[in-house]
C-alpha cells in the first residue's frame, strides 16, 4: 500500500456531499453577490473609479473586518463542520446561527463535527435562516403598523442589551458545560483563565494607548488568542490539571 493511500482518510457520503455542495453554492453565492453591484453601476452608467473605492476609508474598514473574517473562519468551522458554508452565507454567526447550532446538537446528543452532528447543525442553520427571512419579510409588511412599537422608551432601552444577553447565554452555555460529545472535559476554566487574563491585558493597553474603540482590534485578538488557547489548554492538559474523561450520559444511552 502506498504512503498516500495510507494517509487517505475516508468521508462520510453525507459529509463528502455537504461539502462539495457547500463550496459549489459558496462560489456561485460569492459571484452572484459580487456582479449585482458591477450590473447595476454599469446599466446606471455610475461606475466609480479605483480610488473612489480603495481609500484610507475603505483600507481602515478591511482592517478591522478582514481579521475578524478569518477569525471566524477558524474558530467557527471545527463546531459547525460542513454547515459553514450555509453558515457564513447567511452571515448573523455569532449572534444568532451559532447559537442555533451548538444548542440543537446538544439537544440531540450528537457530536460536533460527525455526520449526525452535522447534519443537525445545517437542520439548525437552515431553519433559522428561513425564520429570519420570514420576521424580515412580516415586519417589512407590518412596518406601519408596528413601527411605534420600537419608539417606545422601554423597548429602545431594552434592545440595548439583546446582542450583550446573547454572548452572555451562549458564553456561559460554553463555560459552564465542559460536554463534547462522547467526552468530558474536566476542570475545563482553568485553561480560560490565562487567556483572559491575556485579553483582559491586551485590551487595557489598547483603550490606554490609542483610547479609540477595541472593535478596530478584536479580528487579531481572536487570532492572537487562539494559538495560546491551544497551547495552554495542551500544557494544562499534559500535566494533568485538565482531563478528558468518557461521558457517563454517552455510556449509558449505549
Amino acid at each position: 500500500m502506498s504512503k498516500d493511500k495510507k494517509n487517505s482518510v475516508s468521508m462520510d457520503p453525507f459529509q463528502a456531499w455537504s461539502h462539495k455542495v457547500g463550496r459549489i453554492g459558496t462560489v456561485i453565492a460569492l459571484l452572484y453577490m459580487l456582479s449585482i453591484p458591477f450590473v447595476v453601476l454599469t446599466v446606471y452608467d455610475a461606475m466609480p473609479s479605483f480610488g473612489d473605492v480603495i481609500n484610507v476609508s475603505t483600507i481602515s474598514i478591511l482592517l478591522i473586518y478582514i481579521p475578524v473574517g478569518i477569525s471566524e473562519a477558524i474558530s467557527y468551522t471545527p463546531i459547525l463542520g460542513s454547515s459553514s458554508y450555509l453558515t457564513f452565507l447567511t452571515g448573523n454567526i455569532m449572534n444568532l446561527k451559532l447559537p442555533c447550532a451548538i444548542n440543537a446538537i446538544k439537544l440531540t446528543e450528537t457530536e460536533q463535527n460527525t455526520p449526525e452532528g452535522d447534519a443537525v447543525a445545517s437542520v439548525a442553520v437552515a431553519v433559522s435562516s428561513i425564520m429570519t427571512v420570514v420576521i424580515l419579510a412580516l415586519a417589512a409588511l407590518l412596518s406601519s403598523q408596528i413601527g411605534f412599537i420600537f419608539e417606545i422608551p422601554q423597548i429602545k432601552t431594552a434592545s440595548n442589551y439583546i446582542i450583550p444577553a446573547l454572548f452572555g447565554s451562549l458564553s456561559l452555555g460554553l463555560v459552564a458545560s465542559g460536554n463534547s460529545g462522547s467526552k468530558v472535559v474536566k476542570n475545563g476554566m482553568k485553561g480560560v483563565i490565562p487567556v483572559l487574563i491575556i485579553v483582559t491585558l491586551l485590551s487595557l493597553f489598547v483603550r490606554i494607548t490609542s483610547g479609540g474603540s477595541l472593535f478596530g482590534a478584536i479580528g487579531f485578538l481572536i487570532i492572537a488568542m487562539l494559538p495560546v488557547a491551544i497551547i495552554t489548554s495542551r500544557v494544562l492538559w499534559k500535566k494533568g490539571v485538565i482531563t478528558v474523561e468518557d461521558n457517563p450520559a454517552m455510556e449509558k444511552k449505549n
